[in-house]
């Protein structure tokens, strides 16, 4: 019989989809479609939430905001801002594996993320 999946398991995977997703968003040679981004970074808020990670929902929270800022106009996408969120994915990808053994220094880099982010 197999292992059932744990919330910490189910939280790595899902919000590794959610990633990997944003990852082939910010690969368009045009740039993501603001109204993508956004869902795919409503559902990793989600996924943070239901597993009880919320500094990495408040992370997914600012990349959402990006995102509406992107759909709204007030931003506009060129290659600093590819760069900036592919720098972002892969912060978030880090502090995702960390879930599980989850520290007081995840939960400043998760902060310094939302800031860096909400800065934007």
């Amino acid at each position: 019989m197999s292992n059932p999946l744990g919330s910490a398991d189910f939280f790595a995977l899902e919000a590794g989809e959610c990633l990997d997703r944003l990852e082939q968003l910010l690969g368009r040679p045009d740039g993501p479609p603001p109204d993508e981004l956004l869902r795919y970074a409503r559902a990793l808020r989600g996924s943070a939430l239901m597993a009880n990670q919320p500094a990495i929902a408040r992370a997914a929270a600012a990349l959402a905001a990006l995102a509406r800022a992107l759909r709204a106009g007030t931003l506009t996408w060129g290659p600093a801002m590819r760069e900036q969120l592919g720098q972002a994915l892969d912060e978030f990808r880090q502090l995702v594996r960390r879930a599980r053994e989850w520290s007081s220094a995840d939960a400043t880099r998760a902060s310094r993320l939302s800031s860096t982010l909400y800065a934007r």
